[in-house]
């Protein structure tokens, strides 16, 4: 009997990966556009060519950070640097407040 566990694996292990390099100007509109679009750029791509693509469920930024990273955060934001919690917390307020301060800077100039 197959193992149904491992079929979409052996699915993805299928797959070819292709990489498409356009003009800077074209990337970042492809990336602006998959944004308001709430796509990765990719499955703009996909879409734009008539390929099937997915919705991002839930948007998230994910990056990796390295000891001394988690360090230098950690300082900056009086934190004790096993506490990654806290870090993300402060990490995401600070970079909401730096977004909606420049939303708001922009709507006083209009």
């Amino acid at each position: 009997m197959p193992n149904d566990k491992w079929d979409h694996e052996t699915e993805a292990l299928k797959k070819i990966q292709m990489q498409f390099e356009f003009q800077e100007d074209v990337n970042k509109m492809i990336i602006v556009d998959a944004a308001e679009e709430n796509i990765k750029p990719s499955d703009l791509v996909r879409k734009l060519t008539g390929l099937s693509y997915k919705k991002i469920q839930r948007s998230r930024v994910a990056m990796s950070l390295s000891s001394e990273d988690i360090a230098n955060l950690a300082q900056r934001l009086g934190v004790d640097e096993s506490n990654e919690l806290e870090i993300k917390k402060r990490v995401t307020a600070e970079i909401n407040l730096h977004y909606y301060d420049k939303k708001d800077k922009s709507n006083d100039d209009s």
